[in-house]
């Protein structure tokens, strides 16, 4: 490909995917909000082994907002694909409208400055958080079928309208793939997202939750984007979705594997519903009371105590695609964490 255009490049899969890009020797121009995202960029690559001011200098960075449709159209100018990572993700309901407008809003403007420029080929990264429920017990795969009258987080619904307005574009001429990754994981903000666990458990956190659900390595997610958007398998894959996961866990494996993986203590202690249900509606009003965002909301208790499984084969069967070990994974990101905590 001549030059690629990356979206959200400065979160954990965008700046994975960009290190990989440039691995490949493939020009990207990456959008970026300010100069502290860039930084923020620089962490990720050194955390992935690679040469942050090296490949920092490779990317063509562009400073543009996906709500502005002039900048999206400039940033698309001479580019042959776009890669869109960038998405806001929130549980807090005071977000909700501001995720809607970022993640929906963002993603039509995106679509329509393709159309305009001319840029046919895109790849969306959705979530398995836009996909409906299986048929009987088994585990949900790309034919789930999204059913509104569900009740869904306002993350669900922000992802899932996103979709549409990919697909929208495929009937205006777009040619696209989806794939709807699990939690990743991987190296990075040890405060946040799903790196957030390996911080909590050092600090030692006694408690885990009685949900399940499904977990794949930043580095597939990653690898399986660029497998299908290859020139030889693009025209195949366009137009299909790809869930992507790597293992089914329950929270308490999830967080007994992370344990181990830098020698901090096991949690043995179950959290009921009934518990969660009362940590949110304290967190709620401690909110209120310090100005602060909650911890825990609604959102994320019902997700805690949620079980749910994945079918991550799709890319196995039709593109022969192998998925790392989610142990070795966990243990991976466990020693990066301690060699970057303990410096």
């Amino acid at each position: 490909m001549k030059k690629v255009l990356v979206t959200g490049a400065t979160g954990m899969l965008g700046s994975r995917l960009v290190f990989d890009l440039f691995s490949l020797g493939v020009k990207v121009r990456a959008i970026y909000r300010s100069q502290a995202r860039i930084d923020i960029f620089r962490r990720y690559i050194k955390l992935y082994g690679g040469d942050p001011e090296r490949v920092v200098e490779w990317v063509e960075w562009c400073e543009a907002d996906l709500l502005n449709f002039h900048e999206m159209k400039d940033a698309l100018e001479g580019v042959e694909m776009v890669y869109h990572c960038a998405a806001m993700v929130s549980f807090y309901l005071p977000d909700r409208s501001e995720m809607l407008r970022i993640n929906v809003n963002g993603t039509g403007n995106l679509v329509n400055a393709c159309l305009e420029t001319g840029v046919k080929r895109i790849c969306h990264v959705s979530s398995i958080a836009a996909l409906g429920k299986a048929e009987g017990d088994g585990p949900i795969d790309e034919t789930a079928t999204w059913i509104p009258e569900e009740k869904h987080s306002g993350y669900s619904i922000a992802k899932f309208h996103s979709e549409m307005e990919i697909w929208r574009g495929v009937e205006e001429g777009l040619k696209a793939i989806i794939v709807n990754p699990s939690v990743i994981i991987g190296p990075g903000d040890w405060k946040n997202g799903s790196s957030a666990f390996y911080g909590q458990l050092a600090r030692g956190l006694r408690f885990y939750s009685s949900g399940a659900t499904g977990f794949v390595d930043v580095r597939d997610v990653s690898a399986a984007m660029l497998l299908l958007t290859h020139d030889e398998n693009f025209l195949q894959a366009c137009g299909n979705r790809f869930l992507l996961n790597a293992a089914n866990l329950s929270y308490r494996e999830f967080f007994t594997k992370i344990a181990l993986s830098i020698n901090a203590k096991v949690p043995t202690l179950p959290v009921t519903n009934v518990m969660l249900s009362l940590a949110w509606r304290l967190a709620f009003l401690a909110g209120k009371v310090t100005g602060n965002k909650p911890q825990i909301t609604q959102e994320t208790a019902l997700s805690a105590s949620k079980k749910a499984t994945y079918n991550g084969s799709r890319i196995c069967r039709e593109y022969g695609f192998t998925y790392r070990p989610i142990d070795e994974s966990i243990i991976e990101i466990g020693k990066i964490y301690l060699t970057d905590t303990t410096r």
